[in-house]
């Protein structure tokens, strides 16, 4: 099983990227409950804070726009409710449109979107029949975009004074918009293997979609594909840092990309010094997995420990942007460039 985990650290500043209900003339940002580490007198207690979030399915629906965009210009099958996304508002993937034929392993062939994000479709039950339902899990895992409190004080999400012109009343109409600004956190994790696998077959252009999947995750963050309300308040997300890990055969997940305050106030980069920590205690108990580790650090000029450096049994390498992070994952998966098996990590020694 190759299983790639992805952590993500960005500071975001004046954001309106997901908005959960209107109250008149108020715009409301999605929040959630957080909780805060506080250090007092060198003694640790623990606070809930109710800071702004971004969901998991703003993240995937961001996610699968540019996945969709990707596969059409690569040639790759896309369903037509799928490629027209822009006049169905979303995704509903088919969920009434069961036929006789239809299957798991069908629809996998039909549309790259279906494989990878999952789906579900039904068929009403008929007289003297059972109805019936299939469905797939997504290959493809996003966290919500959460605010890192312990790196600092976050506040809850403020609202924003706004007037426009009224051609009813032929006035000046107020109206409010919550807006935030957070050190978010984001994992992804990708189960590469189950791309373009169904129950019973797997496509023959399983090594095109495992590459276009990560393609499509390059374009999310590059291409402006995430959040809401972008004509008046794009995003402005500064990444920070980063971590990937590639492992087979089984699944590893990389800590979440939190900072940890320190007694003396400072921060230490913990998401990095923990994932790597428990990379190597996972290596021990499971003998035969490969690992392979890529990093990013903007923010504390943060290099392994002594012990880990000399620990050969990980590969580690820092990567200066978050292009060449996905890149280099896409260049160690033996996709069909290379021209090897799909399946392995190539293990080529670029330890740094």
């Amino acid at each position: 099983m190759v299983f790639v985990s992805f952590g993500f650290r960005f500071r975001v500043n004046v954001e309106a990227m997901n908005m959960v209900e209107s109250v008149g003339n108020y715009a409301r940002h999605r929040t959630a409950p957080i909780i805060r580490r506080i250090i007092e007198d060198s003694k640790v207690r623990y606070e809930v804070q109710f800071l702004p979030i971004v969901s998991g399915q703003s993240i995937a629906n961001a996610y699968t726009r540019a996945l969709v965009d990707t596969a059409v210009r690569k040639k790759l099958p896309v369903c037509e409710m799928c490629r027209n996304y822009n006049v169905l508002n979303g995704f509903p993937k088919r969920p009434n449109m069961l036929g006789d034929s239809d299957s798991v392993d069908k629809r996998v062939g039909e549309c790259v979107v279906e494989d990878v994000t999952g789906f579900m479709a039904t068929e009403e039950k008929k007289a003297g029949e059972k109805g019936r339902s299939i469905r797939r899990t997504s290959r493809i895992q996003f966290s919500h975009l959460i605010p890192d409190a312990d790196s600092v004080k976050h506040v809850p999400p403020m609202p924003q004074f706004h007037v426009r012109y009224g051609e009813e009343k032929q006035e000046q109409t107020i109206f409010n918009i919550e807006s935030a600004s957070a050190i978010y956190t984001l994992v992804v994790n990708i189960d590469v293997d189950g791309i373009g696998k169904g129950i019973t077959t797997t496509t023959s252009d399983r090594d095109a979609r495992v590459e276009t999947v990560l393609d499509a995750l390059m374009l999310m963050f590059n291409g402006g594909y995430i959040g809401a309300k972008k004509s008046r308040y794009f995003p402005q997300m500064e990444l920070l840092g980063a971590i990937a890990v590639v492992s087979d055969p089984y699944a590893f997940i990389v800590s979440p990309p939190k900072a940890k305050l320190n007694n003396d106030g400072t921060l230490l980069p913990w998401y990095l010094e923990d994932t790597l920590r428990r990379a190597l205690e996972f290596k021990n108990v499971f003998n035969d997995i490969s690992l392979r580790v890529f990093y990013i650090d903007n923010e504390f000029n943060w290099t392994p420990s002594e012990d880990v450096k000399k620990n050969d049994k990980i590969e580690i390498e820092k990567v200066d942007n978050l292009n060449t992070l996905i890149a280099k994952v896409e260049e160690i998966l033996n996709l069909n460039k290379e021209g090897q098996t799909q399946g392995s990590i190539k293990t080529n020694k670029t330890t740094k």
